[in-house]
């Protein structure tokens, strides 16, 4: 039995003798380059192109784009699915050009370039949601004045929405440009504006001619912005179909 018990102890202690304790590497210093196991360093990633040292969620650094000039005619104008002008048809020598702008510069525009008005505009081009080729507003230059493509005004914020409440049917789905749904208009004239994802958890039931109940707030007009047609907007907070009431946000 002593020699048994003594075998024992003996193979504990050579065991314990070559056993090593495992403990992690310590963590790199900030700034230093990482140990890998085999010995190698581990380099920090550089920052990307527009992007600060240590800032992993910079912003990226847009490209230089190249500016044309093109002349032409006024000859119509664009809205968006807002019925907010966005844009000129200008007839030019090879043909007719979209030239779009920030809605907020509709009435400096509307106010000197008026269909059949002579036009020098400055501009690039681009390729819209729709996938189709337009001409993009730089500055616009008519009857002697210029105008650029300037950041808009602050609005005037009031101290309380204007809340509506409202009974209608829904007359029609609106789209964005994307062709998500992004609202809806009502057999009353108003129009209805919600979040894309609410509309498809509620593509089932949001059709034309469901009677619906919203509440919500109307939307002022921007400054600056020239609109297609005379319409009360609201943005929706909540909608009740077949009597159940869904938060819209």
């Amino acid at each position: 039995m002593n020699k048994i018990w003594l075998t024992t102890l003996l193979l504990t202690g050579a065991y314990a003798a070559n056993a090593q304790e495992i403990t992690p590497p310590p963590a790199p210093a900030p700034g230093k380059p990482e140990l890998l196991a085999s010995g190698q360093q581990k380099l920090p990633r550089p920052p990307k192109h527009g992007q600060r040292p240590g800032d992993d969620k910079g912003p990226q650094a847009e490209e230089a784009l190249k500016l044309t000039t093109v002349k032409g005619i006024v000859a119509g104008s664009i809205a968006n699915d807002r019925f907010e002008y966005n844009g000129l048809s200008v007839k030019t020598n090879s043909g007719t050009i979209a030239v779009m702008f920030p809605p907020h510069l509709g009435e400096q525009i509307f106010a000197r370039a008026k269909n059949g008005t002579a036009v020098t505009i400055t501009g690039f081009e681009r390729t819209n949601p729709e996938s189709k080729k337009e001409f993009r507003l730089v500055s616009l230059d008519a009857n002697g004045s210029t105008i650029a493509d300037a950041p808009p005004l602050s609005p005037h914020v009031p101290t309380a929405q204007q809340q509506k409440n409202i009974t209608a049917t829904v007359k029609e789905l609106n789209y964005s440009p994307n062709k998500d749904v992004n609202g809806f208009t009502l057999s009353s004239g108003e129009r209805i504006g919600i979040p894309p994802h609410i509309a498809r958890q509620l593509n089932s039931q949001l059709k034309a001619g469901e009677k619906v109940t919203v509440n919500g707030f109307l939307e002022p007009k921007r400054p600056g912005v020239v609109y297609s047609q005379s319409i009360t907007m609201i943005r929706a907070q909540t909608l009740t179909i077949k009597g159940q009431a869904y938060l819209v946000r």
